[in-house]
């Protein structure tokens, strides 16, 4: 998307595993660093943690490997592909912040929105990475599209991952932006939402927007398709401010696992929107997304029955 186009094979490759890696690495961090909490939590109860399936220690050296995976791959791209120099230190960067966000990200040691906000740039900013990657650059739609991502995930914290756990962090004493935010749940997971809060994911979906719109009218496409794919754009966002409001409005119940289909409507409008830029990308981007969470629930959950199997 950086040169306007579709790039590479082997650099889509690269940086899709570097991509990959540092998503596990910071799911892995964010499982250790909660590992106490999420023994209390009845949503967490499969995690191959809570159960010692895999051991803190086998957790930790995974760590490594990621970590040292992700540079090698970084090291890789530098010597062999001839990417500038700062993606060896950017994607050292992006490891650490990703880091401080996961292990910290409900530690009382900076307001919990800003937390949100580093684990969505965390998410946001290998866009204008991957720019290093090529000999030649547009750093408009890499900046737009690492906006909008960003956003998008910073959304997927406030209203899913928040509200999905709201009474748990609020037992053990997390901090998150729900709580600060004094958003409540009742006793059937419906939403006693507060004025700030609700303007807040208002603001949020509203940036998403903004971006994304920039994304379609400046799309190296003809005036027709950009026309099409703004009103495509807006509609798939009304309908994700929909799903919100009815949710925030106490109309329907949160989502155990987070699945809120408002989450869902915001992605696809942003593999929409950059879809003209970077076609063959963006389709692996939705593949491996959709492919995602199937393949590797295996990973991170204990099966039921080995559950119950290790009840006294």
């Amino acid at each position: 998307m950086a040169r306007g186009g579709d790039v590479p094979a082997v650099s889509l490759a690269l940086v899709s595993l570097i991509g990959i890696l540092s998503h596990t690495y910071g799911c892995t961090a964010n499982d250790l660093a909660d590992i106490e909490s999420d023994r209390l939590n009845a949503s967490r109860k499969a995690s191959v943690l809570v159960t010692g399936a895999i051991s803190p220690r086998s957790a930790r050296t995974a760590l490594v490997v990621q970590l040292a995976a992700a540079q090698g791959l970084a090291v890789f791209a530098v010597v062999i592909l001839e990417a500038r120099w700062y993606f060896v230190a950017g994607t050292a960067a992006l490891f650490i912040s990703v880091t401080v966000s996961n292990v910290f990200q409900k530690r009382r040691i900076a307001h919990p929105l800003a937390m949100d906000t580093l684990f969505g740039l965390n998410m946001g900013v290998p866009a204008l990475l991957c720019c290093a990657l090529l000999p030649t650059v547009d750093l408009t739609p890499a900046l737009l599209v690492g906006a909008a991502f960003a956003i998008h995930m910073v959304l997927l914290n406030v209203v899913a991952g928040n509200l999905k756990d709201l009474e748990h962090d609020r037992a053990v004493g997390d901090d998150t932006t729900a709580l600060r935010l004094r958003v409540r749940l009742t006793d059937d997971r419906l939403v006693l939402s507060t004025p700030v809060h609700r303007r807040l994911v208002a603001l949020l979906v509203a940036g998403s927007l903004g971006s994304l719109l920039a994304l379609t009218l400046l799309a190296p496409v003809p005036l027709p398709q950009r026309v099409a794919l703004s009103a495509a754009v807006c509609l798939l966002h009304l309908l994700t401010a929909r799903s919100v409001r009815t949710l925030l409005t106490g109309h329907r119940p949160v989502s155990p696992n987070g699945r809120e289909a408002s989450l869902g409507l915001n992605f696809l409008s942003l593999m929409l929107a950059s879809s003209p830029w970077a076609p063959v990308p963006v389709l692996v981007v939705a593949v491996v997304t959709a492919a995602w969470l199937p393949l590797t629930r295996p990973l991170v959950t204990t099966p039921s029955h080995l559950i119950r199997s290790e009840r006294p």
